[in-house]
This record gives C-alpha cells, sequence and structure tokens, in this order.
C-alpha cells in the first residue's frame, strides 16, 4: 500500500501544484475583479461628473447668448444716442450764435441745480468756479 502512496508520487507534487497554482489564479482573479469593480465605479463618477458639467455648459451658453444680446442692445442705444448728438452738433452748427447762448445757459442752469441740490447736502462744495456765467459774447 506504500507503494501505492509512494508510486505516485510525482502525481501527488503535480497535484499539489496544481492546487497552489489554481490557488494563485483564484486570488489574482480576486484582486484583478476588485479592481474592475473600482474602476467601473470611477467611471460611473466619471460619467456623472461629465453630465453636470455639459449641463452647467448648455446653461452657461445661454447666459452668454443673453449677454450678447444684451450687450448688442445696448451698443444699438448707444448708436441712437450717437446720432441724436451728432444731430445736435449739426444743428447747434448751423444754427445762429444765439441760440448756442441760449443751449449753453439752459445747460448751465441744469448744472446749476444739480450743483444747489447736492450743495444742501454738503454746504461746502460750491467754489469760485461754479459760478454761474451769463451771457457770455463771443469776441
Amino acid at each position: 500500500m506504500f507503494n501505492f502512496l509512494f508510486g505516485n508520487v510525482k502525481l501527488y507534487i503535480a497535484l499539489a501544484l496544481m492546487a497552489v497554482l489554481s490557488g494563485y489564479l483564484y486570488l489574482r482573479l480576486d484582486s484583478t475583479q476588485s479592481r474592475l469593480e473600482k474602476s467601473q465605479n470611477d467611471l460611473a463618477l466619471a460619467l456623472e461628473i461629465n453630465k453636470n458639467n455639459q449641463e452647467k455648459i448648455k446653461e452657461l451658453t445661454q447666459r452668454h447668448e443673453l449677454e450678447l444680446k444684451a450687450l448688442n442692445e445696448s451698443n444699438n442705444q448707444k448708436n441712437q444716442i450717437k446720432e441724436r448728438i451728432h444731430y445736435v452738433k449739426e444743428y447747434i452748427y448751423k444754427s445762429n450764435e444765439n441760440n448756442l447762448t441760449k443751449l449753453f445757459n439752459n445747460v448751465i442752469d441744469r448744472l446749476w441745480d444739480d450743483n444747489t441740490t447736492s450743495s444742501e447736502q454738503n454746504t461746502n462744495s460750491k467754489g469760485e468756479n461754479s459760478k454761474r456765467a451769463i451771457n457770455p459774447k463771443p469776441p
């Protein structure tokens, strides 16, 4: 009977090596599976972050478009004001000197009223330069 057990020593060694190799491959498979699960979790997290970023990009794109529309509108209003200023300048240039003086005095009156309103808040705001010019005549 010992001959039967010892006669197959090579077989037992081969079986032991196969068992060790099977154990090693099982542990290797287990670690590979855990890395796969970790990678899948990381991938799911990255996809979720990517989706959130795409939504933010859409929101920022819409906001950018609205800001561009507002900027375009303000530029249009600025151009309209420039046209009006140009019209007023042409009108003043074409009109006689008396109208220019009247216009100047009207502007000074408005500034004087604004200055008087602000001087009620601060009485030290008036100086020598704030005196009103009365009908300045060109030389």
